[in-house]
């Protein structure tokens, strides 16, 4: 039985920009306010392994979403892989076409990415880190026979923070950064001057930033014991050399650190522990320390 001859149902523009219409005002009724965080250098992929350096996010773009997984968490949830425990909690999200086209600059980004990240601001309190896994471009299925799809649905997981540049500009993003990386502790002696936050500190024969030996972001100053805790270190620190705060214009002499040593906000990962003990996890006195075949 044919088609009604009386409906264009796949060429009528009209059509089409109502149920877009639709969409985008559904979004912004039923949505949140969350923001998108692209890939910058995303050309610098090493093509041979399929990874990147060091991911940089240096801008995030507030755009309205729709929670299409409602209830919980989806994903695996928690589960023993052979890596050992793996905790994987998904959402799944829409985000409009329009809305994306209108926020994010076309030229550089023409749709979400896998690897891009979404921070969702009202979420565990204080906001939660999320990376696109997939980007589904077909959810809607050519709805009237339109070949550009109307929206997206991401599936996201929740980020694990591995240290990657995040310097977006707004500070809740950019906290994700201070507070989840590798951290040291510089034990300083004689100096003026009071570190700030997130500032950049370096060590230089010269004392300019331009001919760093050793550049590190600042966690925090501790007054008491002058002790700088910073993270995101390029390069090695030299004792009895000033570090000196590229913001605040601080100077401290240091004295003593260990390179080994994490700061005890992250003990799960503390390389110290595992030098001191990792002779006595594998027994290598055996032939096959993993056990016989």
């Amino acid at each position: 039985m044919a088609t009604s001859v009386y409906f264009n149902n796949y060429n009528s523009l009209a059509e089409q920009r109502v149920i877009e219409d639709l969409i985008v005002e559904s979004i912004k009724i039923m949505g949140f306010d969350a923001y998108y965080l692209p890939i910058e250098n995303a050309e610098d992929r090493d093509i041979l392994y399929g990874e990147d350096p060091i991911k940089k996010f240096s801008s995030a773009f507030p755009i309205e979403f729709y929670l299409s997984s409602s209830m919980e968490y989806g994903g695996e949830k928690e589960f023993f892989s052979k890596f050992g425990l793996e905790i994987k909690n998904n959402i799944n999200i829409i985000l409009s076409k329009r809305s994306f086209s209108q926020r994010v600059p076309q030229d550089r980004f023409n749709r979400p990415r896998e690897g891009d990240l979404v921070y969702v601001p009202f979420l565990n309190g204080t906001g939660e880190l999320f990376e696109i896994k997939f980007t589904n471009q077909t959810k809607d299925f050519f709805m009237l026979g339109r070949k550009i799809p109307y929206f997206y649905e991401l599936e996201l997981e929740k980020f694990k923070y591995s240290q990657e540049v995040i310097d977006t500009g707004v500070e809740d993003i950019d906290d994700v950064m201070i507070q989840s990386s590798y951290t040291i502790d510089l034990n300083t002696g004689t100096g003026t001057g009071t570190y700030v936050p997130r500032e950049i500190v370096f060590q230089s024969t010269d004392r300019t930033q331009a001919n760093a030996s050793v550049v590190a972001i600042v966690q925090d100053w501790n007054t008491a014991n002058d002790i700088l805790k910073v993270t995101n270190v390029a390069g090695e620190f030299a004792n009895n050399v000033a570090i000196i705060g590229a913001t605040s214009n601080a100077q401290y002499y240091l004295s003593s650190y260990d390179p080994l040593k994490d700061s005890t906000r992250n003990e799960a990962y503390n390389n110290e522990y595992l030098f001191d003990n990792a002779n006595n996890i594998i027994d290598f006195t055996e032939t096959n320390p993993f056990g016989k075949i």
